[in-house]
């Protein structure tokens, strides 16, 4: 990875961290009233319905995402039109999707409760499909400031204001009025940037629309499987459990989502970057890659071991002990798969940059179908012997994980993982180390829990035995350091606050063309 990948790469996951701290920190005090002042049947059927919508903006975005960044990216001159027609491809889609998604929640016999807030929800997509437009071609041009910018406003509006209706007494559905009033004010946040990436709104053609729609479809079936399998486990939940395990399972694998933070910033920030380099006949994209796994895997051990070893108290804090203590057992399954989930994140960035998106979409075709089938029997196998039918949707979660991780490795393209041009190993050690360093900090936790300290501080100090350990092994080698000294600068922190570039950054085709 070179300095100028480096910068690019430390900048954007800086700015997009920055941000993630303040939309944590919202989401954070939100998590801690939801499950309290809804109760666990409440919580359930927000959760389903979040559920449910989010397959649906997989219709909406149809592949978009990935299409518009990477082309974007290797491509700077189309923004503009790429920009107004996604963004009227997806108003189309967004009907579609609203009346296959009401037509789906008839057929499974949801109650009216649950129908409501998919009325709510699934409106709001509306504009959330607009603003993820938005996104994509912010992430393409490398300048992820602005969309950030978006997602704080967001997150602090819901959060406030939820947190001041539940002391009011306000329901599930007036929560989920209020996630869909968020996300209109991201979109008229990221709109007043517009400028960055076309100098005016190109009116959208037909032909062009269906273009796109016609190139994105391996990414859209690969997005659609891959959040199907990802979130069908609580579409399918219901039928088997009462709706107190569907908040017990919700709360769990909400964490799990949070958690889910690093892997999607850092891979959001070097797509673009993996995108031009499979264009170049040098070992950049295997370099790069391999670094990339190298940050993102040295990363999640403490964050994994943390979360494993503290999933009671997590839990007792964020949604109380009382009524959500058996969410405690499905988090420290969900920790024992997050790292896999981190490489897969990676690997499958990867694949995208390196045109391996036909068989990405077989593996997550074949996933949504293993997935739902080890749902099928561990469900109600865990539920009748267990009395929580979500521990068997957790263990689904990771064997399909798993599952998708050896895949994901075996269509990398060839020499990705393997020796660098120098003739030295490229992968392996750093790996083992990082294990290494993870067996003190679990060594420092048992001492510090039988010494009884609270349980953040104790987590605060095995991170820094941890990081002490990486350093005496000499796992972070110097390229490794010079990103994380970018990654922690102040100049990359300030760019989240800088609103206004000059439009000299367009690119001068594009400004022939605005002409």
């Amino acid at each position: 990875m070179n300095s100028e990948i480096a910068r690019s790469v430390a900048k954007n996951t800086t700015v997009m961290m920055s941000s993630q701290m303040i939309t944590w920190l919202s989401s954070f005090i939100l998590m801690l009233f939801l499950p309290r002042y809804l109760g666990s049947e409440e919580y359930g059927r927000l959760y389903l319905a979040i559920s449910v919508t989010t397959i649906q903006q997989i219709l909406i975005e149809f592949g978009g995402n990935y299409y518009l960044a990477k082309e974007i990216a290797c491509r700077r001159e189309q923004a503009a039109l790429l920009l107004s027609n996604a963004i009227g491809l997806r108003t189309v889609l967004w009907g579609l999707s609203l009346l296959l998604m009401f037509a789906f929640a008839r057929a499974a016999g949801y109650s009216r409760e649950i129908i409501t807030l998919l009325v709510v929800l699934g409106v709001s997509k509306l504009w959330e499909g607009a603003r993820s437009t938005y996104y994509s071609c912010f992430q393409g041009i490398e300048k992820m400031q602005f969309p950030s910018l978006g997602a704080i406003v967001e997150r602090a509006f819901v959060a406030t204001a939820g947190v001041v209706a539940l002391l009011f007494g306000a329901g599930a559905l007036t929560i989920a009025l209020l996630m869909g009033i968020s996300t209109l004010l991201n979109l008229l946040v990221v709109t007043r940037f517009t400028p960055h990436i076309a100098e005016r709104f190109v009116r959208p053609r037909w032909s062009e629309m269906k273009n796109i729609a016609a190139v994105s479809v391996p990414y859209f079936l690969c997005g659609m499987f891959s959040v199907i399998y990802y979130r069908i486990d609580a579409a399918m939940l219901p039928f088997w459990v009462p709706d107190a395990v569907v908040g017990w399972y919700g709360a769990a694998y909400r964490f799990f989502d949070v958690l889910m933070f690093l892997p999607s910033i850092f891979s959001i920030a070097v797509f673009p970057v993996l995108s031009k380099l499979w264009e170049k006949e040098d070992d950049s994209l295997a370099s790069t890659t391999q670094k990339s796994l190298h940050f993102i895997l040295l990363a999640g051990i403490p964050i994994s071991i943390s979360v494993f070893a503290f999933s009671d108290e997590i839990i007792a804090m964020f949604f109380g002990a009382a009524e959500f203590g058996p969410s405690s057992l499905l988090l420290k399954i969900f920790s024992a798969g997050l790292l896999l989930v981190y490489i897969d994140f990676v690997l499958g960035t990867t694949l995208f940059a390196s045109d391996r998106q036909k068989k990405w979409t077989v593996v997550a075709c074949i996933a949504m179908f293993l997935n739902p089938a080890l749902n099928y029997f561990l469900i109600p196998m865990t539920q009748f012997y267990a009395g929580n039918g979500g521990i068997g949707a957790a263990i689904a979660t990771l064997l399909t994980e798993f599952f998708i991780m050896i895949m994901a490795l075996l269509l990398l393209p060839a020499d990705i993982l393997g020796k660098t041009k120098a003739g030295a190993p490229a992968y392996g050690s750093v790996e083992a180390k990082g294990i290494l360093s993870g067996a003190f900090m679990i060594a420092t936790l048992a001492v510090l829990r039988s010494a009884h300290l609270p349980w953040l501080i104790s987590t605060i100090m095995g991170f820094g035995v941890y990081g002490v350990a990486l350093v005496s092994l000499k796992a972070v080698e110097p390229q490794e350091m010079i990103f994380l000294k970018l990654f922690f600068s102040y100049r990359n922190l300030k760019t989240l606050f800088v609103f206004s570039q000059p439009k000299a950054d367009l690119p001068l085709a594009e400004k022939e063309m605005n002409a």
